[in-house]
C-alpha cells in the first residue's frame, strides 16, 4: 500500500508553497532576515506525504504533515532543520476543531481529530541561521470509510542516540491478535519489543534532521485488519563523547528541554547550567548565575511554590503543570519545598530514566513516568526500560519491595494498553517516595547546615567538593558511625545495582541465605548496598513515607523459580523495617542532618516491624493485619483474575528508579 493511499486526505501543498514564496517566511509576523552579501538559504517547501521535507537543495528548513488524516487516526505536523538545528519551536492552532497539542514546544506535534475538516497550525521557531520564523500548515481530515482498527501513538521528535517507543492500539475496542511493524522511510533502525503491542529503538546518527516512518498493521480478534503509520523526526544534536573526560554528560543522552517559566528569573541559565550536552567540568555555572533555592529564601522561611517553579525545566508543559499541582496539593507540611532548598533546579523529562540527583549541577532529574495524570500525557513518555533492568538475572533469588497502606498495596498498576486517568492520590503514590529519595540525595551533599557558608563565585560542585573530598557528607558520617557489615550483601549490591558480573558463589546463594545476610545487618533495603549514599536515602525515605504518609515499606526474599514472583513463597520478609530498634539510631542521625525541622520523636514513633509469614506468597503477605490468615500461594493465584495477576507481577518485578551513579566532576 502506498503512503498516499494509506493516508487519504491531502495537505494544501501548492497553496502553502506559494505563501512561503510570497511572504519569505509565512504569516508575515516574524522579522525579516538581516541583509547579507549573499541571500540566505531559502525556507524549505512543505513536503507531500512520504517526501523528504529537505528535498530542496537550498532549503534551510522544511515542513511536513503526516498521519492518518482520517477521523480517529493520529495526525502530525513537523518542522525540521535542513542545514542546521531548529531552536525554540512553538506550535499553536489557528484553524479547525480544537485539539490538544501536548508536544507544542517540540519539532513535531501530534493530534487525534474527532471530526472531519481542515486543521491549521502555526509554528514559530528560529531557523538554522538563528532567524525567527513563523510558518502555517494545514491538514485536511476526512471521515473513514470503515471502522478504524489501527492507531499508533505517538508521532514525535528525538535527538539522535535517544530511545523512542511506539505503541499500536485498536480504537474500536476489539482485542488485538497481532501487530506487524515495518519501517517505511529513513535510516534503518532495529525495532525491539516493549510488549506485544509496542516497539522501541535507538534514534540513529544523522547528518541533518531526518524523518523516519513506521507502519503498524493491526489484526483484531475478528480477523479485521487495518494499518497506521507513525512519524519520528530524529534531530541532529551532537552529544558529548563517552571518552571526553571534561564533558559533564560524557556518554549520556541529553534530550530537548526548556525552562517551564520562560520569563522566570533564571530562565536564561537553567538549561545551560544543568542539562546541556555542551557543558564541561571546567565551565560549571557559579552560584551567582544559578544559586541554590535556599539562597532565594529568608532564614527560617519555606520556599513558595512560585519560587520552586522558577527553577523547573521540562520536556513538555504538562509536566510543569502537574508538578506544580503536586506541590500545591500534597506539600501541606512543606517538606518537599524545604528539601528542594538544596537543589538548583528540577528537570522533568520524557527521556529521563532512571531518575537521579547530580552534585555537579546541584539539580535533580525526574522521570516523567511518575507525573502523568492522563493517558494522552502518558503517550508522550518514552517506554524504554531502566537500563538496569537485567542486572542480577543470573542470581538464584529475588529481592522484592513495595509500599503498603492499610494492608493493601500503595501502588496501583495502570496497564499501558488501557486509557485510564490517574488521580492526585495516585500521583502522590507514584511520585512522593521518589521525591523524598532524590531530595535526600541533594540534602546529603548540601545539608541545611551548609547554607550560610555558600560561596557564590563557585559552582554547586565547587561548594560541595571540599566536604566530599574530606568524607564529610551526611552519608559518610552515618556510615562511619553505623557501618553496614555484611560483605555478602555489599557484593550483591554491586551485582544488582551497579552491573557487576556475579560470581559462581553469588549465583548459588539461596533466598534463605540472602535473607540471613540481610536481616542481621542494619540496612532498611537491599538497595542500601549499592552505595553509602543510597543507604542514607533509603532510610530517610522510608521514615518519611511512614511518618508523613502512613505508608510502610515491605521487603522480602523469594527463590527465583519458574513460578511468577508473586506466587513464590516468601523465605523472609518484613513490613516497616525502618522501625527496628537496631536501625533507629542511624536513621535518627541522618534525619537530624538532612531534615532538621523534624523532631527526633518522629523516628522514635516509628512502629515496630511486622514479620511476614514464611512460606506464604508475596501477594498473600500483603495483608499482615490481625485478621490475616495463611493462604496457600496456588490457591491465591487461582483467586486472582488474569488481569490482577499481571498487575501484581508488573508492580513487583519493576526495577527501582533511583539515583543513577553519575560520576562527579574532578576535585
Amino acid at each position: 500500500m502506498s503512503l498516499s493511499r494509506s493516508f487519504g486526505g491531502s495537505v494544501t501543498v501548492a497553496t502553502l508553497t506559494l505563501l512561503l514564496a510570497a511572504c519569505g517566511g509565512g504569516g508575515g509576523s516574524a522579522p525579516a532576515p538581516a541583509p547579507a552579501p549573499a541571500p540566505p538559504p531559502a525556507p524549505g517547501p512543505i513536503s507531500a506525504l512520504g517526501e523528504d521535507p529537505c528535498n530542496s537543495g537550498s532549503a534551510s528548513y522544511g515542513l511536513t504533515t503526516f498521519g492518518g488524516e482520517l477521523v480517529g487516526k493520529q495526525a502530525a505536523a513537523a518542522v525540521v532543520g535542513c542545514t542546521g538545528a531548529i531552536t525554540r519551536p512553538e506550535w499553536s492552532q489557528i484553524e479547525g476543531p480544537s485539539v490538544a497539542l501536548l508536544s507544542a514546544k517540540t519539532q513535531v506535534i501530534h493530534f487525534e481529530p474527532t471530526q472531519a475538516g481542515t486543521y491549521g497550525f502555526r509554528v514559530r521557531f528560529n531557523d538554522p541561521a538563528g532567524t525567527a520564523r513563523s510558518e502555517d500548515v494545514r491538514v485536511t481530515v476526512s471521515a473513514p470509510a470503515q471502522a478504524v482498527r489501527a492507531l499508533v501513538r505517538n508521532h514525535q521528535a528525538v535527538r539522535m542516540g535517544g530511545k523512542i517507543s511506539l505503541r499500536a492500539w485498536s480504537p474500536s475496542g476489539e482485542a488485538i491478535n497481532s501487530v506487524n511493524w515495518v519501517q517505511t522511510a529513513g535510516p534503518t533502525v532495529t525495532l525491539q519489543n516493549v510488549d506485544a503491542l509496542a516497539k522501541q529503538f535507538v534514534a540513529p546518527e544523522v547528518t541533518r534532521d531526518t524523518v523516519l516512518r513506521f507502519r503498524a498493521t493491526v489484526t483484531t480478534s475478528s480477523g479485521a485488519s487495518d494499518t497506521h503509520e507513525a512519524l519520528v523526526v530524529v534531530e541532529r544534536q551532537v552529544q558529548a563523547a563517552a571518552n571526553d573526560s571534561n564533558a559533564v554528560w560524557s556518554g549520556d543522552h541529553i534530550s530537548r528541554v526548556y525552562a517551564y517559566r520562560p520569563n522566570g528569573p533564571y530562565a536564561g541559565a537553567l538549561v545551560r547550567c544543568v542539562y546541556d550536552p555542551a557543558q564541561t567540568n571546567s565551565n560549571l555555572c557559579p552560584l551567582s548565575q544559578l544559586p541554590f533555592l535556599a539562597q532565594d529564601v529568608s532564614a527560617g522561611q519555606i520556599p513558595t511554590v512560585e519560587q520552586v517553579m522558577n527553577r523547573v525545566i521540562v520536556s513538555h508543559d504538562w509536566l510543569g503543570e502537574n508538578f506544580e499541582q503536586f506541590l500545591r496539593t500534597h506539600d501541606t507540611n512543606g517538606d518537599f519545598r524545604r528539601m528542594l532548598m538544596s537543589t538548583t533546579a528540577v528537570v522533568l523529562g520524557a527521556h529521563v530514566r532512571p531518575s537521579f540527583y547530580y552534585a555537579g549541577t546541584g539539580a535533580i532529574y525526574l522521570d516523567a513516568a511518575n507525573f502523568w495524570l492522563t493517558p494522552a500525557q502518558r503517550d508522550t513518555i518514552d517506554e524504554a526500560p531502566d537500563f538496569r533492568a537485567g542486572f542480577g538475572n543470573s542470581l538464584s533469588h529475588y529481592g522484592l519491595w513495595r509500599y503498603a497502606k492499610n494492608n493493601g498495596s500503595y501502588f496501583r498498576f495502570f496497564d499501558p494498553k488501557l486509557r485510564v486517568d490517574r488521580s492526585q492520590d495516585d500521583l502522590l503514590a507514584a511520585a512522593g517516595w521518589l521525591m523524598y529519595h532524590e531530595l535526600v540525595h541533594a540534602l546529603d551533599f548540601m545539608p541545611p547546615g551548609q547554607y550560610a557558608g555558600l560561596n557564590n563565585s563557585l559552582s554547586a560542585w565547587g561548594n560541595i567538593a571540599p566536604r566530599f573530598s574530606a568524607r564529610q557528607l551526611v552519608s559518610d558520617l552515618v556510615s562511619s558511625r553505623f557501618p553496614l557489615t555484611s560483605n555478602e550483601m555489599k557484593g550483591l549490591g554491586q551485582v544488582k545495582f551497579q552491573g557487576q558480573t556475579a560470581t559462581a558463589t553469588q549465583n548459588a546463594y539461596t533466598a534463605d541465605q540472602v535473607a540471613a545476610f540481610f536481616s542481621a545487618d542494619l540496612a532498611t533495603d537491599e538497595y542500601a548496598y549499592s552505595t553509602s549514599r543510597e543507604d542514607v536515602a533509603m532510610g530517610v525515605e522510608e521514615m518519611l513515607m511512614s511518618r508523613r504518609l502512613g505508608v510502610q515499606r515491605d521487603v522480602a526474599f523469594v527463590p527465583r523459580t519458574t513460578e511468577s514472583i508473586v506466587t513464590s513463597n516468601v523465605r523472609w520478609g518484613q513490613r516497616g523495617r525502618v522501625g527496628d530498634p537496631r536501625l533507629k539510631p542511624r536513621v535518627r542521625e541522618a534525619a537530624a542532618l538532612v531534615v532538621p525541622w523534624l523532631p527526633s520523636s518522629e523516628v522514635d514513633a516509628l512502629p515496630a516491624p511486622i514479620a511476614m509469614r514464611q512460606g506464604d506468597s508475596w501477594t498473600s503477605n500483603l495483608n499482615l493485619g490481625p485478621l490475616a490468615t495463611p493462604t496457600n500461594a496456588r490457591d491465591r493465584l487461582r483467586a486472582l483474575s488474569a488481569a490482577e495477576a499481571w498487575q501484581q507481577q508488573v508492580i513487583e518485578e519493576r526495577q527501582r528508579v533511583h539515583q543513577f551513579p553519575k560520576k562527579l566532576p574532578p576535585h
